[in-house]
Order: structure tokens, then C-alpha cells, then sequence
């Protein structure tokens, strides 16, 4: 609704609009508390009680976000919508990759099936010399950096939950 919004008043006074679309961002925090998108791989990690949709999510790193970022705003070249969308994998995927690389997590074992949907692409992203490093790095740096933050801990009487942005619908 924002870029929408941004679009439109962009259109009404004349404005050269740039916007970035992520998907699902990870990575190091900077923060000491988990966005959404952090929640959805701590509960793919830990587990829990709501299912999760077995989507085919489109991760990025924070970093290569914000190198995006510089890209379009400095590249002269640059025009319009720009999708960032890395690495794609289902969350089966997700969940059996991660138990490779880190064993002694509960994982999430309750993963349904979904109908697939179209994916996005950063191909015109890539067109301007766009480069993201490997998922299993940003995986790497995203659990190293929420293990030593205390997020991957159990909490006495707390219960997990699902992010609203990535429960089934």
C-alpha cells in the first residue's frame, strides 16, 4: 500500500521514483529484537504449534539489500521497480538445510502444502551488476547472530508463534 501510495504522488508532481521490493530479509541484526522476517526462521528453527506453509519463500540478505539499495539510487540508469529476491526455497528446504548446517534445533515438523505462485525475479536488478552472496552465508550469520543474542533460547511458559505475514491464508 505505501509503494502504491508513493507511486501515485510520485505520478502527480512529476517525480523520478525508485523503489526496491525485498522479500524476506535476513541476516545479522542491528537491533536487539527480531523483525518479522527473523521470527520466521526462529520458528523454523525452534518449531511450534501452527503449521507452516510449505511457500516457496524468496530470501535476501540485509547486506545485499542495502548494497541494492546504493545501486539503484546511484546507478543513473536506474528506473522504476526494482524486486530483491535472492535465494528461492521452499520452506521444507529451508527447514532441512538449516538442520544440515545446525542438528541440535527442534525444527518445525508441521509444514503444509500450498498451491505455488508466481515467482518474483531480480533479474532487472541483476541487469545493473546486482551480486548477493550465498544463502547458506546469510543462514550462517542469521542463526550465529540470533544464538548469541538470545533469541534461539527457551523461554519458561512461552510459546512460539507462527509471524502473521507467514501463516497460511
Amino acid at each position: 500500500m505505501a509503494e502504491h501510495a508513493a507511486w501515485e504522488y510520485a505520478e502527480k508532481n512529476g517525480l523520478d521514483l525508485l523503489t526496491v521490493c525485498p522479500s524476506v530479509v535476513l541476516g545479522p541484526l542491528l537491533q536487539p529484537t527480531a523483525s518479522a522476517s527473523s521470527l520466521f526462521l526462529i520458528y523454523a528453527t525452534k518449531g511450534g504449534p501452527e503449521p507452516m506453509p510449505d511457500f516457496v519463500w524468496h530470501i535476501v540478505d540485509v547486506r545485499d539489500l542495502a548494497d541494492a539499495l546504493l545501486l539503484v539510487y546511484e546507478k543513473p540508469e536506474s528506473s522504476g521497480r526494482y524486486i530483491c529476491a535472492a535465494h528461492p526455497i521452499s520452506s521444507r528446504e529451508l527447514v532441512d538445510l538449516l538442520k544440515g548446517m545446525y542438528p541440535n534445533y527442534g525444527y518445525q515438523k508441521n509444514i503444509v502444502d500450498v498451491p505455488p505462485s508466481a515467482p518474483p525475479t531480480s533479474e532487472k536488478l541483476k541487469k545493473l551488476g546486482w551480486k548477493c552472496r550465498p544463502l547458506e552465508e546469510t543462514l550462517t550469520d542469521a542463526v550465529e547472530c540470533y544464538r548469541e543474542a538470545g533469541l534461539l533460547d527457551e523461554l519458561e511458559g512461552h510459546t512460539l508463534h507462527l509471524p502473521p505475514p507467514f501463516k497460511v491464508t
